[in-house]
């Protein structure tokens, strides 16, 4: 067994670790945008006219991209091993890192600049004064940046626990009557249609499989499809021939990522609150196209005249449900629309096309 390879509880614990990870380039370049903007500040407090000072811009831009980056490079190296600290040890530890960090290479940038008889300001400074001066304004401005880093995963986790309770509302939906009356008709079609009870029991026991799976999986599109028909298979057996489908995705990759049980809580709202309370039934149809790169998923079914229409929440629950997780994970870029008119119910998805898996 290899001892070196991190175990799982590791790995998460890193990814949930309140640091960026300094080791991909976004982070990199949104870190080098600041520190490009600190040193505009530092020039502007001095006083002194922008077009007289491009020289002393230009040093102080290359010395503040210099210890940013370096502490960027130092908070990599090491992030591994924080994410192993206790959150104040981890968090001191940073801190005392980058003004470490600050304070050597201000030493050495004073020690150039000495070298070469370059004056820095209008005051000459030894290495020890300048040194000072640099790691105050670090330590000031580090304290600050961890501090929103900290605020920043606190919310992050606040919202992730939210989206995961959401979801676990949305699993444990499957009504329990829909519970017993599988288990009835299962039992009714033993003796008579053994082939079609053991079909039952397999849906049945996958879309209950479905309900333990991790809250925020993504599923390719073909995965939560598969399920879906699970579910119409055996409310198509309670329904006979009131239920029907027409139902086209083949305009969508079968690889397009979706949250699980996204489109299965939407079959059970067009059954419970269209097909069910309709005497002849009907038909749900679900159509699936690309626009752009954004995958619409059109999903209607007949409904009840108004006065004819049961008063439940369920539906209202389940939409924002679904609205809200399509928004933590894709934001303004996915959109859930429902058009209500007065003899079909419509529900539109539009998210951007992601491969299951990335």
């Amino acid at each position: 067994m290899d001892t070196n390879v991190p175990s799982k509880s590791a790995i998460v614990k890193e990814d949930n670790f309140f640091l960026p990870n300094f080791c991909a380039v976004k982070s990199v370049f949104v870190l080098s945008v600041g520190a490009q903007l600190v040193a505009f500040m530092l020039i502007l407090a001095t006083g002194d006219i922008l077009s007289e000072s491009w020289d002393e811009l230009g040093l102080l831009s290359v010395f503040v991209q210099w210890i940013a980056l370096a502490s960027a490079g130092v908070l990599c190296i090491s992030r591994h091993w924080l994410a192993k600290l206790s959150l104040t040890f981890a968090a001191v530890t940073a801190y005392l890192m980058v003004v470490l960090t600050t304070a050597l290479i201000a030493a050495a940038a004073q020690y150039l600049l000495i070298k070469i008889n370059y004056q820095w300001g209008s005051n000459p400074e030894t290495i020890g004064q300048f040194v000072i001066r640099c790691v105050s304004i670090s330590a000031i401005m580090a304290l600050v940046a961890l501090r929103y880093f900290y605020i920043q995963q606190q919310w992050k986790q606040r919202i992730e626990l939210e989206s995961q309770a959401r979801v676990e509302a949305l699993q444990s939906r499957i009504r329990p009557h829909f519970l017993f009356n599988s288990m009835n008709i299962i039992a009714s079609l033993i003796q008579t249609e053994p082939q079609k009870a053991e079909q039952a029991v397999e849906d049945l026991s996958e879309i209950f499989r479905a309900t333990l799976r991790d809250t925020g999986s993504m599923v390719p599109l073909s995965e939560e499809w598969i399920l879906c028909r699970n579910y119409l298979r055996i409310e198509g057996l309670r329904l006979g021939d009131r239920l029907t489908i027409d139902a086209d995705l083949s305009a969508v990759p079968e690889d397009a990522a979706i949250p699980m049980l996204t489109l299965q809580p939407l079959i059970e709202n067009a059954i419970y609150h269209g097909i069910q309370a309709l005497e002849n039934g009907g038909t749900i149809k679900v159509v699936g196209e690309m626009q752009g790169n954004m995958v619409c998923i059109r999903m209607s079914n007949p409904v009840p005249p108004p006065s004819q229409r049961r008063a439940s929440s369920g539906n209202k629950i389940a939409m924002a449900n679904i609205g809200h997780r399509l928004n933590l994970l894709f934001g303004s870029h996915a959109k859930l629309k429902v058009n209500m008119m007065p003899q079909e119910y419509e529900v539109i998805l539009l998210f951007p096309y992601l491969k299951s898996g990335i």
